[in-house]
């Protein structure tokens, strides 16, 4: 799925490339955020996505945005990483599910024991997949047993999703991971999403989700996104910029909320040399722990 501060520039980096049409170039920025902060990020391997169009593309990104959307994503990956080896040791194996893959590499990182299965846009599915396999074949990555599966969280039903993933669920528990994907969707298929993880996890099973409160949409870093965004939205796309409080994480039916915090404080914990002094100054997602009850 598409991520916040980098969706806008979608139609100039895939002719760039010469890539299919509907490959989304955020895929390939946050990656190589994750690269340039590896030590933070725990991503040994998002480097591979990197290429110099990309690396042409960020600085005006983080020049008219915020500088620190680099060392933000790489805390946001610490976070699932940190939850994920946990969860996963803990159980001996399991499988995770990524809604919105994008070239998110975690299942890399863990142990092989670990089924993946990931979730996206059937080109960005399609592209990954390969990209995958030709690495793994050339010993640049290790061996995983991953599953890829192409959804429209706006248009598939709750049950077509619920349906399919159970045929591709295998061992358990299942950790799903959910980042990047409901700034862009609306309240309505937010609810669908976490009906569909009700359907498919049991007791213990968790969810990590991220979003924005409503609070940063009075903040000057986010009404520059989303002016950067409508100036360089050159394929017309629309999307819900939606904002969530969280106290829906409190309320969502058959979830207890385990863990809340955010990007600032993350940084302190992970980055205190950053220079992050204020947490109205950047794009502050808040991530969520959620356990199945």
């Amino acid at each position: 799925m598409l991520d916040v501060a980098v969706f806008s520039f979608l139609f100039l980096y895939m002719k760039s490339l010469h890539l299919c049409m509907q490959i989304h170039e955020t895929a390939f920025i946050v990656s190589t955020y994750r690269s340039y902060h590896e030590s933070v990020s725990k991503d040994i391997y998002a480097k591979l996505w990197n290429n110099p169009k990309t690396e042409a593309l960020i600085p005006d990104i983080l020049n008219s945005v915020s500088s620190k959307e680099a060392i933000l994503h790489s805390l946001r990956n610490r976070f699932f990483y940190e939850n994920l080896q946990s969860f996963f040791k803990k159980n001996s194996g399991g499988t995770l599910i990524n809604f919105g893959a994008g070239f998110s590499m975690y299942q890399f990182l863990l142990d092989p024991t670990v089924s993946t299965i990931e979730i996206d846009k059937e080109d960005i599915i399609e592209y990954k997949r390969k990209r995958i396999h030709f690495w793994t074949i050339e010993g640049k990555l290790p061996k995983r047993d991953t599953s890829y599966i192409s959804f429209d969280f706006n248009h598939d039903s709750a049950e077509t999703m619920v349906n399919e993933l159970k045929k591709m669920i295998h061992q358990k528990p299942i950790f799903i991971v959910l980042e990047g994907v409901l700034f862009f969707l609306d309240q309505k298929v937010t609810h669908k999403l976490f009906k569909v993880f009700e359907d498919i996890q049991s007791a213990g099973d968790l969810v990590g989700s991220v979003s924005y409160i409503p609070e940063i949409e009075k903040t000057n870093v986010y009404k520059r996104l989303l002016h950067y965004f409508n100036s360089h939205n050159s394929t017309n796309d629309s999307f819900a910029h939606q904002t969530i409080p969280t106290s829906y994480y409190t309320q969502i039916n058959g979830y207890r909320l385990k863990e809340h915090t955010h990007e600032y404080e993350l940084s302190k914990l992970y980055t205190p040399d950053a220079q992050i002094d204020n947490p109205n100054d950047i794009l502050n997602e808040h991530l969520y722990l959620l356990e199945r009850v």
